[in-house]
């Protein structure tokens, strides 16, 4: 009984010690894989059901439609004008495979044009338990020139079907800009918000959302917030047949929706 009690420890060392050379290779199998990098939709918004029509605004019969556009314009234009870049940039790493580094994150280096300007980037993005933690440096040779602008942090989860941004103004004005919250799983819903951070600034706290939510007979949606202004304003449509709806309290002075059919022209609600 001694023997084999002896046997019994033996083997049971032998199993301890193989399980943790297992562990190890898998432990170190994942470090050496590079961490997915979030789809691009969780960086931009869609705008393109909304590229306003200026026939549209000059008309009586398509104002409901036109005022949803011209919100929808406003948040386009700003995320235009400061988010280029960034989104450039990140759109760039799909491009590119990254190399691992020695304290374990992993570095996506390239170039990319923007309005005929080449910006240099350098994305780490680092996994620390289940959640990926991404930092973009952007660089600018030239006119303006600038080295390793933190243009904007993140964080997703390991499956990168959610996570947020943090994104810088500019070099010039490193303050903190937009807030972006997304999610994106392939069998639910997906949507994305840029929220204003800008500190002090009259439109803090204002935001956009964009959802497809895959109701009928509106499948996707904005909640747009006007900070300054007080206002929220929610607009509904078929990404297929354009129709759709939109309550603005501010403009329409009331809190009922007002609805525009597949051409744009406005209808009474049903």
């Amino acid at each position: 009984m001694k023997k084999l009690s002896k046997f019994n420890q033996f083997i049971s060392g032998i199993l301890i010690l193989s399980l943790t050379f297992i562990g190890s290779g898998c432990q170190k199998e994942d470090q050496e894989k590079a961490p997915q990098l979030p789809p691009e939709s969780a960086f931009a918004m869609v705008f393109t059901d909304f590229e306003h029509q200026k026939d549209m605004l000059a008309n009586e019969t398509y104002v409901n439609r036109s005022v949803a556009a011209l919100h929808v314009a406003f948040w386009s234009t700003t995320v235009f004008l400061h988010m280029a870049i960034p989104a450039a940039t990140f759109k760039g790493a799909f491009n590119h495979e990254p190399e691992l580094q020695e304290d374990g994150s992993w570095l996506w280096s390239y170039s990319v044009n923007v309005s005929q300007t080449t910006f240099t980037a350098r994305l780490y993005g680092k996994a620390t338990g289940n959640q990926v933690h991404w930092e973009m440096y952007i660089s600018k040779t030239g006119i303006a020139s600038f080295t390793d602008f933190l243009w904007f942090t993140g964080v997703s989860n390991i499956g990168a079907t959610e996570g947020s941004w943090t994104l810088y103004n500019s070099p010039g004005n490193p303050i903190p800009f937009v807030d972006i919250d997304w999610h994106n799983n392939p069998d639910d819903t997906k949507g994305i918000t840029y929220t204003n951070i800008v500190p002090d600034g009259p439109e803090n706290g204002g935001y956009i959302s964009y959802e497809v939510t895959g109701n009928n007979p509106y499948d996707a949606s904005y909640t747009i917030f006007r900070k300054s202004m007080d206002n929220l304003v929610e607009i509904n449509w078929n990404r297929e047949t354009k129709a759709g709806q939109i309550r603005d309290p501010h403009h329409f002075s009331d809190n009922e929706f007002h609805c525009w059919d597949e051409s744009g022209a406005d209808i009474v609600c049903e």
